[in-house]
Formats: structure tokens, sequence, C-alpha cells
């Protein structure tokens, strides 16, 4: 399926998503079920977020933060702290990030996947406000958070996040080490796990001095690809990489552990 087709296709799911989810509370009252209801109103949010209807996603987040659990509340935080990523608001998704940071505090057996996000999280805020100590160090905690939750999606791209920031240092022997770990742990998950691994390895390899093998290991990733931008081959290896890990489609990766 082309990119395109592809978008359309998610964007379309998640109309109709959203549909259920409103028939679904139509009728709940949210003091006869606050649990259920705040729970379809986190799942609102992650669907309007999706649809890109960042307004509308912050009202259903703000409303499933009036459950009184405090587990359930720093999934909603950092849900909605998502939306100021992808809005470039830094400021207030780091504030909503601390605010989950706190709540951990609180809760005995905090889940370490939702820490291992939360992390993951910030370091990309982080790369973004060009603060590569910060950053490093928050892909650090996340890969741990991840290891400890036995959960080896986020293992994969906490260390490729390590592997970008070592790339982007040209800190290449470093940067192997975490591509290789990534690989170990991506390279079974699917076509777009896959994809970001190849991606970092062919910037390294071109870092590296070894162009013609970078565009070797790319031309796999250019047929697959072949109705994107990518696949035409319009963009340098470099701009490529600053393309897949900027970063909707990660996010979207592990929205599912945040219900």
């Amino acid at each position: 399926m082309r990119g395109g087709a592809k978008k359309d296709s998610f964007m379309d799911e998640s109309a109709i998503e959203l549909g259920a989810i409103d028939s679904s509370l139509k009728g709940l009252s949210r003091l006869d079920n606050p649990a259920k209801w705040a729970r379809l109103m986190n799942l609102k949010g992650i669907v309007l977020t999706n649809l890109q209807r960042y307004e509308e996603a912050a009202a259903a987040f703000t409303d499933a933060l009036k459950l009184d659990d405090q587990a359930f509340k720093s999934k909603v935080y950092l849900n909605f702290a998502k939306i100021f990523f992808f809005t470039r608001d830094t400021k207030r998704a780091l504030e909503l990030l601390t605010r989950l940071f706190e709540n951990s505090k609180a809760v005995k057996r905090f889940p370490e996947e939702i820490l291992g996000y939360a992390h993951l999280l910030r370091g990309q805020i982080y790369n973004i406000i060009k603060d590569e100590k910060l950053s490093l160090s928050e892909f650090r905690k996340a890969e741990y958070f991840f290891e400890v939750g036995v959960n080896p999606m986020g293992v994969g791209l906490a260390c490729l996040e390590i592997a970008r920031v070592h790339i982007k240092n040209e800190s290449l022997s470093v940067a192997w080490n975490f591509l290789r770990k990534s690989e170990l742990f991506l390279n079974k998950l699917g076509e777009e796990e896959k994809l970001g691994v190849y991606i970092c390895k062919a910037v390294a390899l071109y870092y590296s001095g070894k162009g013609d093998e970078a565009i070797e290991l790319l031309k796999g990733v250019y047929d697959t690809h072949s109705g994107s931008a990518m696949g035409k081959g319009l963009h340098t290896i470099d701009e490529i990489i600053d393309a897949y890990l900027d970063t909707r489609s990660r996010m979207l990766q592990y929205q599912k552990a945040l219900i």
C-alpha cells in the first residue's frame, strides 16, 4: 500500500473507531460508572490525537483525568503530553510528564512500561530543544525500564533513539553497538520497525565514509516504499533518518500500551 493510501486508511479507521466510542458514551453516566467513562474518554483522546484534532483530544484527556486512579492518570498524562509534543509545545509537554513522574512515586509497583514510554517521550522532547545530553540520559532510562518490564519493542525503540544521538555526533562505534541491540529486538516485530533499523544502519555507514554500502542497504527500502518521496530517492540519507525518527509513526507504534 502506498504511503498516501495507507495514511487515508488509518484516518478512516480512526474515524470509525471514534464513532464507536461516542456510541458507547451515549447514555453512560460518569457518576454511575466513573472507571468505564474515564477509560472511554482516554481512548477517545487517543483517537482524536490520531486524527490531529488536538483541542478535542485535550478536552477528552482532561475529562479522563477526573478518575481518582493514580496509575490510570499516569497513562492519561503521557497521552496528553503527546499532543504538545506533536504541536511542538515542549514546555507544556514537559509539565505533564513531570506530573507523571511525581505521580509514579506515590504508586506502589508503578508499571515500568509507562515509565519507559515517559522517558522515551521526554528524550524526544529534549531532542527537539537540542539538549543532546538530557536526551541521551532519558533514552538510557527508557532502555532500562523497558528491559525491567520485558518490553522488546520498547528496548528496540530506545536503543534506536540512543543510536540516533550517537550517529548525529558521529560517535559511530558506540552507535553500532546500540544499532545491533535495536536490530536484535525489532527485526522480528514488523516492517515498520525493521525500516528504522535499516535507515539508522545506512546513515551510520554514510557517516563512516561508506556511502556506496549505505546506498546498497537502502535499495530495498526504496523498492518497498516506492510510492513515497523516500522511495523515489528524493532525499539525502541524513535527511531520511530525520524524516523517519522525527516521529509520528514511531509514537503511534506504542500507543496501544497506553489505553
